[in-house]
């Protein structure tokens, strides 16, 4: 029966050197060099097995026993005859790239000739001959052994076959002798015969992986070659040359490709040309001079990114290039990698307007319309009037409720091209989150004319809209506060602040109407004051407590860790929602005390969980003035004994609006205790990309925001979200996705690199008190799974079940 991989207890690679029968593309090729190197050599050992067998014949004939010497010599010759020949032959023909697993065979067959015929001569020769005679006998055969192993190594079956055979005949021939001295041979003869197989296998073993790796690299080589003329036929990246004067010599047929013109000299970038003759009309090209400039200078130059715009055609591309000089020391020009990166500049801008806009509307952000205001503060003449028009739209939740998110999308959408339309020039319109919108009217001069703009936005706003599903014909109204700049706040905060409690005065008084602010609305600022020293009090009466919301592996969905976030118990008021105490908190300056009390207690609660449980604490800006926060990580980490790896600092993109060395400083420093450093928010803020490559973030955490939009199938939404979680991929982050709240969501997710889920599916916030019975629940639901065979399923998940 023939040996195949499956019948032999050996690694394929090993059965294909063996010579195995092995049907593969490798494995025939590794035959062929086998049988090729073993040709090469067998001219030469025929001619010297000749050469020792004439010999032999010469000095041992007419001695006691050499009767058949004379048959063996004329029979050795000829078979050596045979084989010379068909070696020599065979080595002139063309060379065989594969063969077949049957070809060692017929190598093996002839070497077991020559082998027996060599073993022939001790087994007939040894008894009988004398001890010089047998002297002779014993040392020929030992260079028969050695040169045939140096010769076969190639193909270890021949090998084998060849050195047994002679080793058995030698045996034969000194166990004939019967002498004591031949059993010692016998013994010798053995072991030398061995170590020349275990040599042999070693030197076929090295042959064979030395041909394989060979062979794997011409093939990766050709690979390779297919790859690089596929890339320089439709890659964005090529090799571009210029010569001594700037022309371009290499790579110009490919510049046009991108570009869409001829461009034959790098001299389109030189500053003294208003207008390079050598480049359309229409077309404009930004950048190049830098290139020009390190062209003139000789200097070396790297991603230099040039933007061409002409008609309809706009493209980026990013050049690197280094001077080129002859033997001689003369400049012959510049050589270098071009590569078009109109893509990234797109998504670089897009992400970019993220950060300043609404994802929806496209307006202006709440953080963009804050710098607005402030930026007119500063620039505002002393008698110029100019206003803040806060707007909240009237009846926009009972369309978002019965229509779904989809259609309550496309009203915000279509809001907003009302908004843009009305407003006049050098006006701010932006969306603060939800159905609320905000103005900053500069076009309009007194407050007679902002009544009668906010008059017109009433009507505008609460026309008619042709939704996806169908036309709305009534229900959308709008209610707005107004606040006169300058007169009615000194400040952006201050502004918007009384804009919405002009806002809340319109809505108390039926909606659909404006309200300028004015000062008796300040009771509810008084309102707020109470509930400022209310605050002040709660860390002193207990009032203040800590709720821990999971963190949910995305890939094993089991829980990894908590967020702590502190809840407040009003002995009058009952629960404070944190939106609203956490603002006073930092407008009244104790968020850092508050904050140190929540970074201490979640570490010493942390500490009675299983050890692989982290705890994330939230981090306000006012903690990082003055460098407080990192003695206040120490103390809590020493006082608790919680091992540093398990806390986590979550801090928004606001913490860098104002001293940002100052807060790089302190984040680093955190870093050096062991903690993680996880970005929250993601996306909501305006300076988060060029602070991910100061800081080594561990974790960003895409914003609720941008969760919720994508169970309509937003592709703008979904759009950041991949733009978010490829970011996070390729800065090696872990991406938390939060306020993941339905199944839906988490199947959309599926396809990004998020790796933790974060939202009410897996668990709202949980009291303390709760934690060891949510601990242990999860601890049996996982033993169960483990048991049953099943997937471990989120908690929610197994509810619907």
């Amino acid at each position: 029966m023939k040996k195949t991989i499956e019948s032999v207890p050996l690694i394929p690679s090993v059965a294909r050197k063996l010579g195995l029968d092995v049907h593969s593309d490798i494995a025939g090729r590794l035959r062929a060099h086998q049988i090729r190197q073993m040709m090469s050599t067998t001219p030469l050992m025929m001619v010297v097995i000749t050469a020792i067998a004439l010999i032999m014949f010469v000095f041992l004939s007419g001695r006691p026993g050499t009767w058949f010497l004379g048959y063996w010599t004329a029979g050795l010759c000829f078979v050596s005859t045979i084989g010379f020949l068909k070696s020599f032959r065979s080595n002139r023909r063309p060379k065989v790239h594969t063969a077949s697993p049957s070809a060692p065979t017929k190598a093996v067959r002839g070497v077991l000739i020559l082998g027996s015929m060599w073993g022939l001569v001790p087994a007939m020769l040894y008894p009988h001959a004398d001890f010089q005679t047998k002297i002779t006998i014993i040392g020929i055969i030992g260079g028969i052994l050695g040169g045939g192993a140096m010769s076969l190594y190639v193909v270890p079956r021949a090998l084998f076959t060849f050195l047994g055979a002679v080793c058995i005949g030698t045996i034969v021939g000194l166990a004939l002798a019967g002498d004591s001295l031949d059993f010692a041979l016998v013994a010798l003869l053995s072991c030398y015969t061995i170590a020349l197989m275990r040599a042999g296998w070693t030197l076929a073993l090295t042959f064979a992986e030395s041909v394989i790796s060979t062979i794997q690299l011409n093939e990766k080589s050709e690979t390779i070659s297919v790859l690089l003329k596929d890339f320089s036929e439709e890659a964005s990246d090529w090799l571009w040359e210029v010569d001594a004067e700037g022309n371009v010599v290499t790579g110009g047929e490919i510049f046009e490709k991108h570009i869409g013109f001829p461009f034959p000299s790098i001299n389109a970038g030189k500053p003294s040309d208003e207008r390079c003759h050598l480049i359309p009309e229409n077309v404009r090209i930004k950048g190049l001079g830098e290139a020009w400039q390190c062209f003139k200078t000789r200097e070396i130059f790297r991603n230099v990114v040039v933007h061409i715009k002409g008609g309809s055609h706009e493209c980026w591309l990013s050049l690197s290039g280094k001077p080129v000089w002859n033997q001689n020391g003369e400049f012959m020009g510049f050589r270098g990698v071009a590569s078009e990166i109109t893509e990234n500049k797109k998504s670089e801008e897009r992400i970019a307007f993220l950060a300043h806009n609404d994802a929806l509307t496209g307006l202006a952000n709440r953080s963009n319309f804050g710098t607005s205001i402030d930026r007119q503060i500063s620039h505002a003449s002393g008698g110029a009037n100019w206003a803040i028009l806060y707007l909240d739209l009237d009846g926009f939740k009972l369309v978002n409720d019965r229509r779904g998110h989809g259609a309550g999308d496309d009203l915000l959408s279509q809001v907003a091209g009302r908004l843009k339309k009305s407003v006049g020039q050098g006006d701010v319109v932006a969306r603060l989150g939800g159905d609320e919108f905000a103005i900053l009217c500069v076009s309009k001069q007194s407050p007679q004319a902002v009544s009668a703009f906010a008059e017109d936005l009433i009507k505008n706003i609460s026309g008619t809209y042709h939704l996806n599903d169908g036309a709305l014909e009534s229900g959308i109204g709008v209610s707005i506060g107004i606040a006169m700049g300058k007169v009615d706040g000194n400040t952006a905060h201050e502004l918007l602040n009384n804009a919405d409690l002009a806002l809340y005065r319109s809505k108390s008084e039926g909606k659909g109407t404006y309200r300028f602010y004015e000062m008796e609305m300040d009771q509810i600022v008084k309102e707020r004051r109470s509930l400022e020293h209310d605050l002040r009090e709660a860390l002193a009466k207990n009032q203040l407590t800590i709720s821990y919301q999971p963190l949910v592996s995305a890939k094993t969905n089991r829980t990894t860790g908590f967020e702590a976030l502190i809840r407040w118990n009003h002995p009058d008021r009952g629960a404070v929602p944190p939106a609203e105490f956490i603002p006073i908190a930092e407008r009244i300056g104790i968020i850092s005390e508050i904050g140190d009390w929540v970074l201490h207690e979640a570490c010493r609660q942390a500490t009675e969980w299983p050890d692989y449980l982290t705890v994330a604490v939230n981090l306000s800006p006012q903690q990082f003035h003055k460098q407080r926060i990192i003695p206040s990580v120490k103390s809590a980490l020493a006082k608790s004994g919680l091992a540093a790896a398990r806390l986590e600092m979550e801090i928004t993109e606001g913490l860098f609006i104002e001293n940002t060395e100052e807060v790089l400083v302190a984040l680093n420093a955190l870093k050096s205790l062991g903690v993680s450093i996880a970005l929250d928010d993601f996306g909501t803020g305006y300076s988060s990309l060029s602070y991910l490559l100061k800081f080594p973030f561990d974790k960003l955490k895409i914003d609720r925001s941008f969760i919720s939009q994508i169970n309509e199938q937003d592709s703008v939404a979904r759009n950041v979200l991949e733009a978010i979680a490829k970011l996070g991929k390729v800065l090696e982050l872990k991406v938390t996705a939060e306020g993941v709240e339905t199944l839906a969501q988490v199947e959309a997710l599926k396809d990004l690199d998020c790796t933790h889920f974060q939202g009410f599916l897996f668990g709202k916030p949980l009291h303390s008190m709760n934690m060891p019975a949510y601990l242990l629940d999860e601890q049996a639901r996982a033993i169960v799974d483990f048991t049953l065979g099943e997937k471990p399923v989120f908690p929610a998940r197994a509810k619907q079940k």
